[in-house]
This record gives C-alpha cells, structure tokens and sequence, in this order.
C-alpha cells in the first residue's frame, strides 16, 4: 500500500485557474502565485477536471512543470460537460459510473502529464449501488498504480461507508468555514472510523471572510457570488454583521480576519489541510501566514 503523503496545511485551490465563474481572472497572476507558493512551502494543488472543462489541470500542468512530480496534486472527476447553443455556460451532469471515471482518469492523467494521480476524488457521490461499483473500480485502479490514493467529495457518513465497503479511502473533501460552525459529528466519527483524513474547502465562504465585500457590493454575471443564496438579500445582510464580530476578534489575535477563519477550520478534527482558491501572489502569503504561530488561541465561536 502507498503511503499518503504529508499535505502543507494550505492547499492551493486551483479553481480560479479555469478561468471561468469567478469574475475577471489573471492567468498570469495566478501562474506567479503558484511559483510564490512553492517558495512558502505549499506542497499541495487541488483542481478538478471541470474547473474550466480541463483548462485548470491543463494550466496547472504547464505552470508546474517538473515540479509537478514533487507536489501532490488532487483532482476530481465524476462530472459530465456538454456546451449549449443557447448559453455560455457549459450544461454539467454527475455521472460516477464505472466507464465514465475510467476516462476521467485516463484524461485528468493525459491533462496533468502525470503517470499516477496522487488523489482522485469522486467529486460528487451517486446512489448507494453506484458508490460501490464506481469505488470497486478506483481500487483496482489503485492497485494498477494509476491512483495513489482516494478520495470522496460532498459525500454523507452513509456514503463513505459504501465506499470504505470496498476500497481504501484515504480522504473526504467537505466545505466548512466559521460562518456555517462546527463539523458534522457523522463525518468526524466515520473518519475516526476508517481513519481518513480531512480536506476542507470554501472556507472563505466564497471570498466574505476576507472581509473586502459589503452591501454596496455587486458581481458581475460572470461571478458565481451573483447568483449564490449566500450573497442575496437578508442572508447576505446576516452574515455580513457576523463578519463585523468576527472582524474584532481577528483584531484582537493579531491575524486578518481571512488567517483567523483558516485558523479556525484547521482547529477541526481530523482536518489536515484547507483549500484556498487563489487568484494572486498577495492571497498566497496571507494564507500561508495563518498557519505560522499556530499555537495562539483563535476564536471558536
């Protein structure tokens, strides 16, 4: 069995290098934060193969270049893309079955230049039935050297355990932030369980724990943030004044308010690494500075 690999605390979240659903993106900018990143240390790249329709896994290939064998490198497969003649927006559908992830695979692997996956996730899950097909199949492609390890993504405690029924789970992908509180119990005590570790993402909540919008804020269409529930109406203005508390608070511990909320979820159980999606080299090192001095008492409510 292959060992998992140590993971930097900060993962460097590859979305944004797709080039789509976050406003205006700089690829240039994010190819000097990813060079800024190997500097501070950052040993760990999640993407997935519909960031972008491949381009994220494809840039993130050509940016990294030999590094790219140093690093470990996440990516996510299990969802479907068609284009669409009325909209810009590409049509996206799940699909975890056995034929479709073997060619997510083959293809994340032909994208990355990669002769084996350090993690794939399934990125999202399907049916009780399906998860045990699909993961049956992972391991064998485990076993092949073709994955080292693997992982599931916005999977249930009832999910991950059909997929720890027939393979080696080493991982789960959830979203968590200060805002939406603790971590599900369920996945903590399945993960003790089978022993897998934790990767977080949105742990920004979409960019509102950093603590730069407020409710003269707009997003073009172009910007996921205009059309998510969580920057619309009252919840949007909630969680705004949440913010302002958790703003003093970061005053308080000598951090910003985006180091004391990664502070906080690496804080969660079993959870080894917090995924950020970056945008430019400034972001990088902010991030990278909330995991310095981490034995200071941070705010955990």
């Amino acid at each position: 069995m292959i060992a998992s690999p140590e993971l930097s605390p900060i993962c460097f979240g590859c979305e944004p290098l797709g080039g789509t659903d976050w406003g205006d993106v700089n690829i240039l900018d994010i190819e000097r934060a990813i060079h800024r990143a190997l500097e501070l240390g950052v040993n760990f790249f999640d993407t997935a193969a519909i960031y972008g329709l491949g381009q994220s896994e494809k840039r993130l290939s050509h940016i990294l270049g030999e590094y790219r064998h140093e690093v470990v490198i996440a990516t996510k497969g299990g969802l479907s893309w068609n284009h669409s003649n009325s909209s810009e927006r590409a049509i996206v559908s799940r699909d975890i079955s056995p034929i479709a992830i073997q060619k997510d695979i083959e293809n994340s692997l032909r994208r990355l230049r990669l002769d084996c996956l350090p993690i794939f996730f399934i990125h999202w899950p399907g049916s009780i039935i399906q998860i045990q097909t699909t993961f049956e199949v992972l391991m064998r492609m485990h076993i092949d050297g073709k994955i080292a390890s693997i992982g599931c993504s916005n999977f249930s405690k009832k999910q991950v355990e059909a997929a720890c029924s027939v393979a080696d789970v080493r991982y789960i992908q959830i979203p968590l932030n200060i805002l939406s509180g603790q971590i599900d119990e369920d996945i903590v005590s399945i993960c003790k369980k089978y022993n897998i570790k934790i990767i977080v993402y949105n742990v920004l909540a979409s960019g509102l724990l950093t603590g730069k919008y407020d409710n003269q804020s707009k997003f073009p269409s172009n910007d996921r943030r205009s059309r998510l529930p969580l920057f619309q109406g009252k919840q949007y203005l909630d969680a705004l004044s949440r913010i302002a508390e958790l703003r003093m608070h970061s005053e308080m511990s000598k951090r910003t308010l985006a180091q004391n909320a990664i502070h906080w979820v690496l804080k969660q159980p079993n959870v080894v690494s917090a995924i950020l999606g970056i945008k430019n080299s400034k972001q990088i090192e902010e991030n990278c500075a909330a995991v310095t001095n981490f034995d200071k008492d941070i705010v955990n409510n």
